[in-house]
């Protein structure tokens, strides 16, 4: 662990006195501010390197499906523009990968090789260990720059193979910071103040949104709007059984169908679908505030089958309380695409704390 964050900040700072060009050029005062969608990144690189393999990889890696989805829908989108067209509109996208190979001649490398300085260029020739930096604020206030860089094509296929979940998670990190910045322009203060009083932990609660449930170790909120709806809840026990960490989708079964049934028919309660076409579930171990976690993805539904959707979930110990965790949020939006749904109320379960 040590010496790959050694190398990532070796690599920042490198980076840094090599591609900073720009940002020495024009004061930070004077930037534009970043724009463009949230889950869209714009990406300059040679028109042959994206026609071939290099561009085949990179679409690969960024237009992946997200897991847990009932349908395919990419993590990002993603836009290739020429470097001989990148403009000053175009350089203000909030989210941008520069791609470029010493071993590439064309007219477009040399353009993208003139982002970077005489020193920049030898050091990457010298050190192949070096592939990646990022930068933020380049063109624009609140963007993010990813330099992707090598000797050679196969050298950089190589790195971005093995590198593949650092980077799709960079720009997943990026999409969950913009949405919490763009929820919660406006939130439910009152609401979070009742939460906060009533439980053991704090949340933010973006405007519009209504507590649908309270009691001792579990609350749920929720967003309707029209078709669509946005769940978030946490539930949370004295912590006993690590083997519970082997269990969440279990787990998971357990607390749903206990809390989550319809108030007017006590027989419908929300569980996990099922399907053998599908992968339905899918675990991975992370971090999640400071602890370990396992986060979890998936398909519910209501066991009538009258509605279903995606989930995404965190279960985590308090090591301070003594008390597992297991937050949700779960969307339904019946023929629609469900991707950035998703992805709001996770970026709503980022804002858990606990309390102090």
């Amino acid at each position: 662990m040590r010496k790959k964050n050694y190398f990532f900040i070796a690599c920042t700072i490198w980076l840094f006195a090599f591609c900073g060009e720009t940002q020495d050029k024009i004061a930070q005062e004077f930037m534009p501010t970043a724009k463009g969608e949230i889950g869209t990144i714009m990406l300059v690189m040679d028109q042959q390197q994206w026609d071939h393999d290099l561009g085949t990889q990179l679409r690969g890696i960024l237009r992946e499906p997200m897991p847990g989805l009932p349908q395919d829908e990419p993590l990002f989108h993603l836009n290739r523009v020429s470097p001989k067209k990148l403009n000053t509109t175009l350089k203000s996208s909030a989210n941008m990968i520069f791609v470029v190979t010493l071993d590439s001649k064309t007219s477009e490398s040399n353009v993208l090789k003139g982002f970077l300085t005489s020193e920049s260029l030898r050091m990457i020739k010298l050190d192949t260990s070096l592939f990646m930096s990022i930068r933020k604020d380049e063109f624009a206030k609140g963007q993010i720059i990813l330099y992707l860089f090598g000797n050679t094509e196969k050298d950089l296929s190589q790195k971005l193979t093995k590198n593949k979940e650092r980077i799709q998670s960079l720009f997943e990190k990026r999409v969950r910071d913009r949405t919490v910045r763009r929820l919660f322009k406006s939130h439910e203060k009152s609401l979070e103040k009742v939460v906060q009083e009533a439980h053991s932990f704090q949340i933010k609660i973006p405007l519009g949104w209504q507590q649908a449930a309270s009691e001792p170790g579990f609350y749920w909120m929720r967003y309707l709007n029209g078709s669509k709806e946005q769940n978030v809840f946490v539930y949370y026990e004295p912590y006993t059984n690590i083997e519970i960490f082997d269990q969440v989708p279990e787990f998971r079964d357990r607390i749903t169908k206990q809390f989550l049934r319809d108030s007017e028919k006590n027989n419908l309660f929300i569980t996990r679908q099922m399907r053998d076409d599908l992968n339905t579930v899918f675990l991975k171990k992370t971090q999640f505030k400071g602890h370990y976690a396992v986060e979890s993805r998936g398909l519910w539904k209501i066991n009538d089958n009258s509605l279903g959707g995606p989930y995404i979930s965190y279960t985590f110990v308090s090591e301070k309380e003594q008390l597992i965790y297991y937050i949700e949020g779960f969307v339904a939006a019946p023929g629609k695409k469900k991707r950035v749904l998703l992805q709001e109320v996770d970026a709503i379960l980022s804002t858990f704390k606990e309390s102090i």
